[in-house]
């Protein structure tokens, strides 16, 4: 029996030791796997940590809810304009595309305008032979005031008839007529003439702002139709930021608030911004249906106010401004308190 034992102690050590510090703690301990979780530091430290990490984040998280409104429902905006023509023509020539730099005043487009060539040729003619319409209506009518005065003369010697007289007067009468036609048909042409050349004007088309080409929406040789858009122009020296805020948080904000704006295309580079403009309704007032409560079933939803932030670039570490083109997603976030 002593043998087996010793075989068995050799064979299993960790048994002996445990055998030894029972012996030397007089059995009083109990072994490892016997301890409860609550006092085994193996399990409660990395737990504590976890619910400290926890703890941690749900209270910045609520910080950030109390003292900041934020969305991500904003973009850069521009002033943006459609440059379309006023009249019916055949685009003949496009001296810009997509992409250029125009200043306010430079020719985009050229109209065809031959036929308009062609109509103020004729009206010009009209216009000179309503004005010899004038020259010869007031020849005839000095000549019918000599025979009228000569006329009236005789007639009160009685040298003529009263018809003779009558024939006078009344030719003095037709012919100041004709001078009226005659002058009213010189102002209707010359009307004409100016109409005319205002449609010629009318076909060279200029930018009405300084910025830059966006969009180029026909070619050389289209026809376009009066209000047709031929070029979309951003300014972009001059943008802003368009955010669409909830209703609910609109009591917190104040005009003046500072504003963190973080730029999807650059988010190594701060920017900052004030807000400018609190909207005066919301943004699905201008949708393509917009929603019509009236009636006593309907889905309630919050709505959103957009509001204007003017936003400039605040990292100065990069050397190169940030290029901020109208459309970019940003997102902003107020301090409130």
């Amino acid at each position: 029996m002593p043998q087996q034992d010793d075989k068995s102690v050799k064979q299993n050590p960790q048994l002996s030791d445990q055998q030894e510090i029972s012996t030397a703690n007089g059995n009083d301990a109990a072994p490892i796997e016997s301890v409860p979780l609550y006092r085994n530091v193996k399990v409660v430290i990395p737990l504590f940590l976890i619910v400290l990490a926890i703890a941690i984040f749900a209270w910045q998280y609520y910080i950030k809810l109390r003292d900041f409104v934020s969305t991500d429902d904003a973009y850069i905006d521009a002033d943006r304009v459609s440059v379309s023509a006023k009249i019916l023509g055949r685009i003949d020539q496009l001296t810009t595309d997509e992409g250029d730099s125009v200043r306010q005043g430079q020719i985009l487009v050229r109209l065809d305008d031959s036929d308009l060539r062609a109509q103020e040729a004729q009206a010009k003619a009209s216009l000179a032979f309503a004005r010899e319409n004038i020259s010869l209506a007031k020849v005839n009518m000095e000549k019918a005031q000599m025979d009228y005065q000569r006329a009236l003369s005789q007639f009160k010697e009685s040298v003529i008839p009263k018809e003779q007289y009558d024939h006078a007067q009344s030719e003095l009468e037709s012919t100041k007529a004709r001078l009226n036609i005659a002058n009213a048909q010189t102002a209707a042409a010359q009307a004409q003439l100016g109409v005319i050349q205002t449609q010629l004007t009318n076909t060279v088309i200029v930018s009405p702002m300084t910025g830059v080409v966006s969009k180029r929406w026909a070619l050389t040789g289209d026809v376009v139709q009066p209000g047709q858009s031929i070029f979309t122009i951003y300014n972009v020296k001059d943008i802003w930021v368009t955010a669409n805020l909830e209703e609910t948080s609109l009591s917190n904000l104040r005009l003046g608030d500072k504003v963190d704006i973080s730029v999807d295309t650059y988010p190594n580079i701060k920017f900052i911004g004030t807000i400018l403009r609190l909207g005066s309704n919301t943004a699905s007032q201008f949708s393509l249906i917009p929603p019509n409560n009236a009636s006593g079933n309907f889905t309630k939803i919050t709505q959103r106010v957009p509001i204007k932030i003017s936003v400039e670039q605040a990292d100065s570490i990069h050397s190169q401004r940030a290029n901020l083109l109208p459309g970019m997603s940003v997102e902003v976030k107020v301090k409130v308190r």
